[in-house]
């Protein structure tokens, strides 16, 4: 028996469609192709703007939202929000470094955006179902 891909089979299993967006199209790329080596179901959206239509269309699917930069805050916040209105149950988390935790997100998490602790941080999130 393969540990690696039975894990990894038990990882997937564990987490829904993710939705990801970011600030950054670069870290969002790479955060993208990382996870789905990991063999999660990915879809990136270009920007925070291309988020909302994409979420519509996939209404079980989870919301990472990246935040690279302080000055994307806000901006980050409101599309929270606005996802949350539309759809109470959504989980809607973001990716950001430790600095910006204290910087007003509002959501169902902060994940750490280093792809290596992300993905143990949403394994442990959703084994423990918190």
């Amino acid at each position: 028996m393969d540990i690696k891909k039975s894990t990894s089979d038990d990882f997937s299993s564990l987490i829904p469609l993710i939705l990801l967006a970011s600030d950054n199209p670069h870290v969002a790329s790479y955060i993208h192709r990382t996870l789905e080596q990991e063999g999660l179901s990915v879809r990136l959206a270009p920007g925070y703007g291309e988020l909302e239509p994409l979420s519509q269309s996939h209404l079980s699917a989870i919301v990472l939202i990246e935040v690279s930069h302080q000055q994307s805050v806000e901006a980050a916040v409101n599309l929270a929000l606005r996802l949350k209105r539309r759809n109470a149950s959504r989980f809607v988390g973001y990716l950001a470094d430790p600095i910006l935790h204290t910087s007003g997100l509002a959501g169902d998490g902060i994940f750490p955006r280093s792809t290596h602790y992300l993905t143990i941080a949403l394994h442990d999130h959703f084994k423990n179902g918190t």
